[in-house]
């Protein structure tokens, strides 16, 4: 399964190909150039237990550390696998 990403003004999103009704997709804004705010995570019910949401999290993992960015996660999913992955921690955006 592909994942591509999606810039925009706002934030952007990782989606899976091809980007349609079906794809699914994580969500983030930015906050500013420093940090993102992950808050939301959709995968179709035809693709659930298959490791598509883990696949837009590593996805969205390796571009923050990339770009050098902090993330606030805003949605459950993303919450949850900071909590399982410590190896994500330094990731993490203090709060404030």
């Amino acid at each position: 399964m592909n994942i591509s990403h999606k810039i925009t003004s706002e934030g952007g999103a990782f989606y899976t190909l091809p980007e349609d009704e079906n794809s699914a997709v994580m969500r983030y804004l930015s906050l500013d150039n420093q940090v993102i705010s992950v808050n939301s995570t959709k995968v179709p019910e035809q693709f659930r237990g298959q490791g598509v949401a883990m696949k837009l999290m590593q996805a969205m993992i390796e571009y923050a550390e990339q770009q050098q960015l902090k993330v606030v996660p805003a949605c459950s999913y993303v919450e949850k696998m900071f909590e399982r992955y410590p190896q994500w921690q330094h990731l993490l955006a203090e709060k404030a």
